[in-house]
């Protein structure tokens, strides 16, 4: 006989916060979740699965209606203690016809699986005060005989917790708090280990819910890097390219190439974002860019090269490997039938310093220069080309912004329903100081900036070798764990 599923009730007064708990438990960012109370109208079963097996059940149900009146209905069918549970099965029975507007109906709704064998999660609002009607709740819930966790969420800023933890711990053996639109992944896997002591029946199960979270969170953070590994790769080596068919460019072609090659940059990144949000669990997630200080910065602009990447101290001290690694991938020198300005011009190091504070990521270049002819060797025909990426500050930037990005996705509750932003009221990094690279340890900085250089100085030479990719995803692993 296979073990049972366990099944949990969030249960309590309305406008407490259980969906908010039940959302960010199943990482369910569809759970109907509103500020006025009522939205949950009916009960609404929620399956945890990893791996393929089902391993809890959450059941979310609409709050008390009148706590009091039901408690007085089941007082007057229980004459002894060992007549509680009888009385709480009697009130359901009598009301179970009730629907919509009518008396009792939503403690029906809730009740019902409590009564089947469900184990209670009781959520109160630690930001408001202890009310009368708290009392008959728990009293309902305690008479069912059920295995009970009470649990104190927190809506708003104000905090009572001191004042309820005494009153719940009248009711409930395990009181736990836990702040649904904050809650990150370690105090989530610490509310499932209070989950195991519920029920003893039920430990097995969520033994191995625990440890099926703990590797899914392993798989995802690999799979991050290697999002993050092929974002850098490509979006650094990548090449725009536009044919010619005279001697001289039409008036405009360097504009639209530049441009091109912007566009695919960002698209690059756009595509890197879609991808982590959706590993986790984040399909719909509104990016409000009007509002964003940092992290929807467009790719190109004054905020994102001011606050994203690292200092110029820190740029400054890898500077000299990074003019290495120009001069090393191919001879940079542009033959005489450049059309253009403002090129590489030969990656001399003491110009470095210079050259990376700017913000031209990638020159646009002839296919009679040297990197043309490395770079499309064997392509007849006359073109314009830009790329791939030769500045420092820009690999960077990009790192950076994708790291600012993941941390943000991964400790993002899917109780909230707020845009994604990482200002100071609504990120968990201060608008003081987004950078996430600049603040790596040394050594992990150090191995990533070698990485970044050596995706350079192989897509100067034409491509970036499937080893060169594999050990940046490694290390990048590394990086992610520690961010």
């Amino acid at each position: 006989m296979s073990e049972p599923i366990p099944e949990f009730v969030v249960v309590g007064n309305v406008n407490q916060g259980k969906s908010s708990v039940v959302a960010t438990l199943i990482e369910n960012g569809a759970v109907p979740i509103a500020s006025y109370p009522g939205t949950t109208g009916e009960t609404a079963r929620y399956v945890f699965r990893q791996g393929g097996e089902d391993l809890f059940t959450i059941i979310d149900t609409p709050g008390f209606q009148d706590a009091r009146a039901a408690l007085s209905f089941m007082q007057q069918r229980a004459r002894s203690p060992a007549d509680r549970p009888a009385a709480v099965r009697a009130f359901v029975e009598a009301h179970a016809g009730n629907s919509g507007e009518q008396p009792f109906a939503d403690e029906v709704r809730l009740l019902q699986p409590i009564l089947d064998g469900a184990g209670i999660l009781y959520v109160v609002d630690a930001s408001s005060r202890f009310q009368p009607s708290h009392e008959a709740e728990m009293e309902i819930l305690r008479w069912t005989g059920q295995p009970a966790m009470a649990l104190l969420n927190r809506t708003r800023e104000r905090d009572h917790s001191d004042e309820w933890r005494p009153i719940l711990e009248q009711f409930f053996n395990l009181v736990r708090e836990f702040d649904a639109h904050a809650a990150r992944f370690a105090d989530r896997l610490e509310l499932l280990r209070g989950f195991r002591e519920i029920r003893d029946a039920w430990r097995s199960t969520m033994e191995r819910a625990i440890t099926a979270m703990e590797s899914e969170w392993q798989v995802r953070r690999r799979k991050a890097a290697q999002v993050i590994g092929e974002l850098l790769a490509d979006a650094l080596g990548h090449v725009e390219k536009r044919g010619v068919s005279s001697d001289a460019p039409p008036p405009g072609l360097a504009e639209e190439l530049e441009k091109a090659y912007l566009d695919r940059q960002r698209a690059f990144e756009h595509t890197a974002r879609g991808e982590i949000e959706r590993l986790y669990q984040h399909r719909d997630l509104e990016r409000g860019e009007h509002a964003l200080m940092l992290h929807d910065a467009d790719l190109f602009s004054e905020v994102s090269w001011r606050l994203f990447g690292l200092d110029r101290t820190q740029l400054m001290r890898y500077g000299a490997g990074w003019g290495a690694a120009i001069g090393g991938g191919i001879d940079l020198a542009v033959g005489g039938a450049s059309f253009l300005t403002g090129l590489i011009g030969g990656a001399a190091v003491g110009g470095l310093g210079g050259y990376f504070a700017g913000k031209r990521i990638a020159s646009v270049l002839d296919s009679r220069s040297s990197i043309g002819r490395v770079l499309f060797a064997g392509t007849t025909g006359r073109f314009l080309f830009q790329g791939p990426a030769t500045s420092q500050r820009y690999a960077w930037m990009l790192a950076d912004r994708a790291l600012t990005h993941y941390r943000a996705v991964r400790d993002r509750s899917h109780a909230r329903q707020d845009q994604l932003a990482l200002d100071a009221d609504s990120g968990p990094v201060p608008t003081s100081e987004p950078r996430v690279a600049a603040n790596l340890p040394a050594a992990l900085r150090d191995t990533l900036d070698r990485d970044l250089r050596q995706v350079l100085k192989e897509a100067l030479r034409g491509s970036v070798t499937q080893e060169t990719r594999a050990r940046l995803v490694r290390n990048l692993e590394q990086v992610l764990e520690a961010v």
